[in-house]
């Protein structure tokens, strides 16, 4: 395996980056919280600057904390990535086909980051001081440098490596690129030097929370030895050679020395995952369960100031422990600067398929249709699945991470005045059913929760509405209103809960496919005991098929036999779903051809609620949730073959012509200005 005692050998590897990643390298504001907050970075990010004390390098490497969050590298909301909009778990509408673009910021943004590491990394091998007073700044620049090539690597491939600051007359500019595979240890060699010099959770100051620790040096080059493992597990067999021969096209298969082979990656993961959650038992990070069967959703809207505690304990920001990597923001001195609960409200932000939503489990640990048999034929629905004659009915004895991230009908959603809304404390009650008024007409006007500002979530199925299938509302500040982009809940980067993830799939793609009780205990049992789910036990599922398994292949829901690994990644995406991990999870499995093509499926209509049930909004106030004749699907209806099939009665969300996704798509194209610049640069296949 690759050790951080082969760092040097890539200070002579070949290294790109061209001249506009020269120009500058500013650093900018300060992104955490109380002391670290208040500390001024360095005004400049440049080689001009002198770094004499340890003070200086700290507030440089604070700097360095102003490219995460919310915002991406282009300084703009990243709604699209981190909430999974485009990938099969948040609902299709079109993708695929295109060509290069001429300029892409993301690939121009992260090199801009990176040259700002490598000055503070090169200032530090120069530094007279002792190098004791500054390895937690020199953990934080390698601990960014290997974020920013992470992030190039999951875009593109193989890509130039720069790990020293170049000038313009730097004789690597005209290099080739490098492939993925001196990419990937580039980036497990930087992490592995994070963890060397950067601080425990435990001896980070109370004032300086929110910056980068051990462990969550540990959590991310699990993340990473995970992501490359799997994408050379699986991707070959996609049939496409994505690597190409780094001559006419691609990055090429060069492996550097030493290189870790799959079972050396998953092995290391799953042991840097085992030491954050055995830290993790220690009491330096736990699980966020504050709310109850309401912590799931509250966990992403804790807030504390500007009168804004959005959850009915009225705790605050100092309860949680779970945030492992955040970005730490705060409504005096760093608000998010976005609007994102408004963004919720209105659709702007995402939602999430039909397919998904299905597969959120039943309180027992299994699906909502079940066979013992394996035969469609006497498929059941599970016994605490209540169906869909109501709206509530499917919401009942659910995954509360499934409750956590959607609207559910017939219970107060949003108030636009913050005395009018009721917050909900417990994921099982349900409410009476508040309506829109009608001609002033309040539901109980006695009652002020029920006034004319409450609002009732009731779906409609019209036009093109079932596309996303369930309207998501993770991120969403209930029973609070407030103004457009002052918004100061902190965002998770790494939670304690994926770095369960990690070690449960690391732990099943060593073994075949299988996996102990006593790990499955040990990671993701304790994400489904907050969810309100059984354990995931070998007993649980053994000759149980999942008869709603929505199969992408045919388009269509069958019957899939359950087994470990198809578990743990339901697990994972519906712990993960909206923190942007799904669209990288379906490229590194090799499947994103696949599940992301091919005609997909809405919501039940025929047989439903849908038929029953009247709107309740102001705008269709009366009419039938299901009201053809006025509004016509876009894609009408699927029949099936019979009134027995499944799907039958489901809305058509999009057609298969819609969904160019192709193989080439698990990489992006170089942008063709780079390539003008050097034309050592290849492009990628199929662009």
């Amino acid at each position: 395996m690759l050790h951080s005692n082969n760092l040097l050998k890539y200070k002579r590897m070949k290294t790109i980056i061209n001249k506009f990643f020269l120009v500058s390298a500013v650093v900018m504001a300060l992104t955490a919280c109380s002391d670290f907050l208040d500390k001024e970075p360095l005004s400049q990010g440049t080689e001009a600057i002198v770094f004499k004390t340890p003070e200086h390098f700290e507030q440089a490497a604070n700097a360095l904390y102003n490219v995460i969050g919310w915002k991406n590298l282009d300084d703009k909301p990243s709604y699209d990535d981190i909430m999974d909009r485009g990938t099969d778990i948040s609902g299709l509408g079109s993708n695929g086909g295109g060509s290069a673009p001429e300029e892409n910021w993301s690939w121009d943004k992260p090199y801009s980051h990176i040259r700002t590491c490598n000055i503070l990394l090169e200032k530090a091998e120069a530094y007279d001081g002792s190098q004791s007073d500054i390895a937690q700044s020199v953990g934080t620049a390698y601990f960014f440098r290997a974020w920013q090539h992470f992030y190039l690597l999951q875009h593109f491939g193989g890509v130039p490596i720069s790990d020293h600051v170049l000038t313009v007359s730097d004789g690597v500019l005209q290099a080739p690129r490098n492939s993925r595979y001196e990419v990937a240890a580039f980036i497990m060699s930087d992490l592995r030097e994070a963890v060397k010099h950067l601080p425990k959770e435990t001896e980070i100051p109370e004032g300086s929370k929110g910056k980068v620790s051990k462990e969550a040096a540990k959590s991310f080059l699990a993340r990473v030895l995970l992501y490359e493992a799997t994408w050379e597990k699986y991707v070959p067999a996609i049939n496409y050679d994505l690597d190409g021969d780094g001559t006419s096209q691609g990055a090429g298969t060069a492996k550097p020395e030493g290189y870790p082979s799959i079972t050396d990656m998953l092995t290391e993961a799953k042991q840097m995952s085992k030491e954050v959650i055995e830290e993790a038992e220690s009491g330096t990070y736990k699980l966020w369960t504050e709310c109850d069967s309401l912590s799931y959703y509250y966990l992403f809207n804790i807030d504390d100031k500007g009168g804004n505690i959005p959850n009915f304990k009225s705790v605050g920001k100092s309860t949680n422990k779970e945030f492992i990597f955040y970005k730490k923001y705060d409504y005096d001195l760093n608000r998010g600067g976005i609007n994102l609960s408004h963004s919720v409200m209105v659709g702007a932000a995402t939602g999430m398929s039909a397919q998904f939503g299905e597969s959120f489990l039943c309180r027992n640990g299994l699906p909502i249709r079940i066979s013992y048999t394996g035969s469609m034929s006497d498929a059941q629905n599970n016994p605490e699945f209540e169906g869909y004659a109501t709206f509530i009915g499917e919401y009942r004895n659910r995954d509360y991470r499934f409750v956590g991230c959607t609207f559910l009908p017939d219970r107060v959603s949003y108030s636009s005045r913050t005395e009018d809304g009721r917050q909900r404390t417990d994921a099982n009650q349900p409410y009476p059913t508040p309506v829109f008024p009608k001609d002033n007409d309040h539901y109980d006007p006695t009652d002020p929760v029920y006034s004319s500002s409450c609002a009732v979530f009731h779906p409609t199925i019209r036009n093109n509405s079932t596309m996303g299938g369930y309207s998501s509302r993770k991120y969403l500040i209930e029973g609070a209103n407030r103004p457009d982009n002052t918004e100061s809940a902190d965002f998770p980067l790494i939670r304690l809960a994926e770095v369960h993830c990690i070690y449960a799939e690391a732990t099943c793609e060593l073994n075949n496919g299988n996996i102990s009780d006593e790990d499955l205990n040990f990671s993701i049992n304790k994400n489904r005991a907050r969810a309100g789910v059984a354990p995931l036990t070998n007993a649980l599922i053994a000759n149980v098929w999942d008869a709603g398994y929505w199969d992408h292949a045919t388009g269509k829901t069958i019957c899939k036999k359950m087994n470990m690994l198809d578990e743990i990644r339901r697990e994972r995406a519906c712990e993960l779903f909206g923190e942007g991990f799904r669209m990288d999870d379906l490229k590194r499995w090799g499947i994103a051809h696949i599940n992301l093509t091919g005609r997909k499926l809405g919501r039940h209509v025929l047989r439903t609620a849908y038929e029953t049930e009247k709107a309740n909004d102001a705008t269709y106030f009366g009419e039938p949730c299901y009201y053809p004749e006025k509004y016509p699907l876009l894609y009408g209806l699927y029949e099936g073959s019979d009134p027995n099939d499944p799907d039958y009665g489901r809305s058509i969300a999009t057609l298969a012509g819609n969904l160019l996704y192709t193989q080439r798509d698990y990489l992006d194209p170089i942008p063709r200005q780079q390539i003008r610049l050097n034309p050592q640069l290849t492009q990628n296949p199929g662009w």
